[in-house]
């Protein structure tokens, strides 16, 4: 027996792309290019006017969402990385060897647009008072 539902398969369609966009998945599933920049600061226990006591750093970290892992990348010794992602939440979680206080304690929230490109900084604590 063969039954024709010619409704189902266009509706099932927009379902899936209904779906791939909620979760942040775009349609044409083009990523978009992450350029960022990680800074530790204080670096000195006192900072002066118009002198940065901030400075970039080199380490690790991974991308979540919710608890799944989604990617890793290691910032350069200017601080900076790239990175490509699709739109949606993320968490930035530095690795257990990062050069900043209590790196497991340091996660921070991330929202990509959907964009082609866009640029983050990322401040983090050394704990220096």
């Amino acid at each position: 027996m063969h039954f024709h539902l010619p409704g189902l398969v266009p509706l099932a369609l927009v379902g899936l792309l209904t779906g791939a966009c909620a979760s942040g998945m775009r349609p044409d599933g083009v990523l978009v290019r992450v350029d960022g920049r990680v800074v530790r600061g204080p670096v000195q226990p006192v900072c002066q006017v118009d002198v940065s006591c901030d400075a970039p750093f080199s380490a690790g970290f991974s991308v979540r969402q919710g608890r799944q892992a989604v990617t890793h990348f290691q910032s350069d010794v200017n601080g900076r990385f790239t990175i490509r992602l699709a739109p949606g939440a993320y968490l930035i979680v530095p690795d257990a060897d990062a050069p900043i206080f209590s790196p497991e304690q340091q996660v921070r929230s991330l929202t990509i647009p959907d964009a082609d490109s866009t640029i983050v900084e990322l401040s983090f604590d050394t704990g220096i008072r």
